[in-house]
């Protein structure tokens, strides 16, 4: 009885994993399809890489997923790729939105100074909870893998910051681009402090949160595809100078009165 209690379970467990990686495999090419479609290539170039790369890795990890041995190298080989493409593909969306202020030098300041902060948060957390029942170069992939999914949450978390502080207009695409990696970096982030702190107690949520993570991202990402974008949702950065320059003034001065005196 156990012993097809547990056989039950394992073969649960495997159709749950395999769903993870064939799932937002299949809504990433959906999304490649439509961006394709709608021309957003050009405008989106490190966002189409992103999705282009992680559907390529995403084939790999599908192919090497019985050996368990090449699918830990292919995994954790891929993962600096798709970490960096990640941080590439919010700043575009950044760059996008918030393109006109970086005539400001203060607000050039905002995104480095955002991930340097993430990184000492991370560092600390490590410090503090290094993490449990694994070993040296564990611990570090573990530790290295939180550290990126702070810097992607503290970036999106600044974007959205400035749009509710500067009122800046609606924007489908962007939006939703940095939404969905800071859904999906928050619940890595979450799987990974389980992970770090309790080991295997949870072993189930830190394994497969990160994919379920990755299934809604790639879900807002494709709301956003299927959409229409609005017609006032022109980039900030595409104004004439005058009007530009006019609108930071006016935003700085809205910024200062946010801040209070001194």
């Amino acid at each position: 009885m156990w012993a097809a209690a547990l056989s039950s379970q394992a073969s649960m467990l495997y159709w749950v994993g395999l769903s993870l990686l064939w799932v937002p495999l299949a809504l990433r090419i959906w999304i490649f399809a439509l961006m394709n479609r709608k021309k957003l290539f050009r405008r989106f170039p490190l966002f189409a890489a992103y999705i282009s790369y992680t559907v390529v890795t995403a084939v790999l990890k599908a192919v090497f997923l019985s050996n368990r041995h090449i699918y830990f190298y292919v995994y954790w080989l891929s993962e600096p790729g798709e970490i960096l493409l990640s941080v590439l593909a919010v700043h575009e969306s950044f760059l996008r939105v918030f393109g006109g202020f970086y005539r400001l030098s203060w607000f050039r300041l905002l995104f480095p100074g955002t991930i340097g902060m993430a990184l000492l948060y991370s560092a600390w957390k490590a410090y503090v909870h290094p993490p449990m029942h694994v070993g040296g170069v564990g611990a570090a992939i573990i530790s290295t893998a939180i550290t990126a999914q702070y810097i992607i949450l503290g970036i999106s978390v600044l974007f959205f910051l400035l749009v509710r502080l500067i009122h800046v207009r609606w924007r489908l695409y962007e939006f939703r681009i940095v939404f969905g990696f800071g859904v999906a970096s928050l619940i890595y982030a979450f799987a990974g402090v389980l992970r770090s702190e309790s080991g295997t107690s949870f072993d189930f949520l830190s394994k497969y949160l990160p994919g379920m993570g990755y299934v809604l991202a790639a879900c807002i990402w494709l709301s956003a595809m299927l959409g229409e974008e609005p017609k006032n949702g022109q980039n900030m950065a595409g104004m004439l100078g005058p009007q530009l320059l006019e609108e930071l003034r006016m935003h700085l001065k809205m910024i200062k009165r946010f801040l209070g005196p001194g």
